[in-house]
């Protein structure tokens, strides 16, 4: 395969073409690595330059929010630390959180955090779940907000569909409770948080992928894309992508699976 090379003129005129603008609240995720060679010296200063480019583009008073999750905690006697615990979505996210003023989500597995104007409000007075009412994906839909995918296809990338799954209350999840020590300010203490699971049973059912839910979006909504280096950029309005899965829920509530289940017998 062809490498393409390129830089940060080339990350700048990207993020022209995927309908951005002043003060907008972005929701960012994706793999800087499928883009494959930055004209850069040193390769850890490539987080640096796609948040730079991004900030120039949506500016001062714009909201860049990113995934910062942690699952390996589930089954490890680590404390959280919403300033110290190292992120496992990838090395965007992990840069983004050494910067000032990041505020992040106190959510041991599933947080995310953000950096700009109306960062506070999206990663403060959460629920103790990942998603629901007031929660980050809950208050980014408010402030209608766009997706950024940095690499990944969307249907590859498009975690914020649990959201919508979530407020359908879909019959193949359920809600598991937590107990995680975690540190806040300079006390540490347990306290329970809450996951949105899949029952045993569909754990290994071959799924589609976000196929039908992302060709169900497309028909009446916007995916912008562009190409970078070799991969692309992708962006969408988070608003109508949640309205759209949850009009497709109504409809066919096992759609995130891609055909409906053979069994329907839930247990955990």
């Amino acid at each position: 395969m062809k490498i393409y090379s390129y830089n940060f003129e080339d990350i700048q005129k990207a993020f022209e073409k995927i309908n951005l603008k002043k003060s907008d609240t972005v929701y960012v995720s994706g793999n800087l690595a499928l883009f494959g060679n930055c004209k850069i010296e040193n390769i850890k200063e490539l987080p640096n330059l796609f948040f730079k480019a991004l900030i120039k583009k949506i500016g001062k008073r714009g909201t860049v929010v990113f995934p910062t999750h942690s699952f390996s905690l589930i089954k490890s006697k680590e404390i959280f630390s919403p300033l110290n615990s190292v992120s496992e979505s990838g090395s965007f996210s992990n840069y983004l959180l050494k910067k000032k003023k990041m505020f992040r989500q106190m959510h041991p597995y599933a947080s995310v955090a953000a950096i700009g104007e109306k960062a506070k409000f999206i990663c403060s007075n959460n629920p103790l779940h990942v998603y629901g009412p007031f929660s980050p994906f809950d208050k980014m839909i408010s402030l209608k907000s766009k997706f950024i995918s940095l690499g990944l296809n969307i249907n590859l990338n498009c975690t914020q569909v649990h959201h919508a799954e979530f407020m359908m209350n879909v019959p193949y999840r359920y809600t598991k409770e937590f107990i995680q020590k975690i540190k806040s300010g300079n006390s540490i203490k347990s306290k329970k948080f809450y996951m949105f699971l899949l029952y045993k049973k569909y754990l290994n059912m071959r799924r589609d992928k976000n196929k039908i839910i992302i060709k169900n979006f497309k028909k009446k909504n916007k995916v912008f894309k562009t190409n970078l280096g070799n991969s692309s950029i992708y962006s969408y309005d988070l608003r109508d992508f949640y309205e759209e899965n949850i009009k497709l829920l109504k409809k066919n509530i096992y759609c995130w699976f891609g055909q409906e289940p053979k069994y329907k017998t839930f247990i955990k």
